[in-house]
């Protein structure tokens, strides 16, 4: 499920890194997907959730958030809280075969990501060296400033427990199906017959594992989507039945019940 960077904010021609922020009220929503870049998202602030293959985390605290290329993954946040994130990616070639440290510094990735808590001075100092890669004209330079964040991030990773728990690969599955065919009808007893489960262990596992409800899942996905069309001045009553919400009614109760808004007001504040 390569992902093309355009979709995900990012202009479509990039020189191996990019640098972008985000800052507001209302998430910027997401999928579970995966790219081909390395990716370091420093979320300084909101109510955020970070879904990993190997883990789910919630809460308010500063965090670094790692990736490696082809790592499933969503990071959204809650609304009605400030939510602020720095993300900066780069391609494997960036960095290729350029220290003899390479290998070691980027296996702070993780194999299924990394999320790291950081403190208050830590927060500071992987702003500003984002914000000093950002501004620094060298690649050179760049690339060692790139390798200092790594090594930093490297001293923050916990020792690696040999007991810790995995989810079972159904749950990555079910999220994949649900991304290709969210506008379609879902049902759980279908997905679970698709993944060769039961549909009590389907519900209770992707619960457990992604924090989230199959059915509300299902909602973030289309609400997704009727965004991006909403945006690109589609029609309400479009926009629902290509979604998957049937009608504009359910469209607006879903808005309502996620975001406490319409359709158009959640657009108008968006782009406001």
């Amino acid at each position: 499920m390569s992902a093309n960077i355009e979709n995900f904010g990012y202009r479509s021609l990039w020189d191996s890194f990019q640098v972008d922020r985000y800052e507001g009220y209302y998430p910027n929503m997401s999928d579970y997907h995966m790219h081909e870049y390395y990716e370091i998202s420093l979320i300084l602030s909101g109510s955020v959730k970070v879904l990993l293959p190997n883990s789910v985390q919630y809460g308010t605290k500063s965090r670094l958030v790692l990736t490696r290329p082809m790592t499933p993954h969503l990071i959204v946040c809650e609304p009605h809280l400030l939510y602020k994130r720095i993300n900066l990616i780069f391609s494997p070639d960036f960095i290729s075969e350029y220290l003899p440290e390479r290998k070691e510094l980027l296996a702070v990735f993780a194999r299924g990501g990394r999320v790291l808590t950081l403190g208050e001075e830590e927060r500071e100092e992987f702003t500003r060296l984002i914000e000093l890669f950002e501004k620094e004209s060298s690649s050179f330079r760049k690339r060692l400033i790139l390798m200092y964040m790594l090594s930093l991030a490297a001293e923050l990773t916990p020792e690696e427990k040999e007991d810790s728990e995995e989810p079972p690969p159904f749950v990555s599955e079910a999220l994949l199906y649900i991304q290709d065919n969210c506008s379609g009808k879902i049902l759980a007893s279908d997905l679970a017959w698709k993944l060769g489960i039961g549909r009590t262990t389907l519900m209770t596992a992707f619960k457990k594992y992604t924090g989230s409800t199959l059915g509300g899942y299902i909602t973030d996905c289309r609400l997704k989507q009727a965004i991006k069309r909403l945006k690109a001045g589609e029609l309400q009553s479009a926009v629902a039945e290509n979604c998957g919400f049937g009608d504009a009614c359910n469209m607006i109760r879903a808005f309502r019940r996620r975001f406490g808004m319409t359709p158009g007001q959640y657009i108008k504040n968006a782009e406001g």
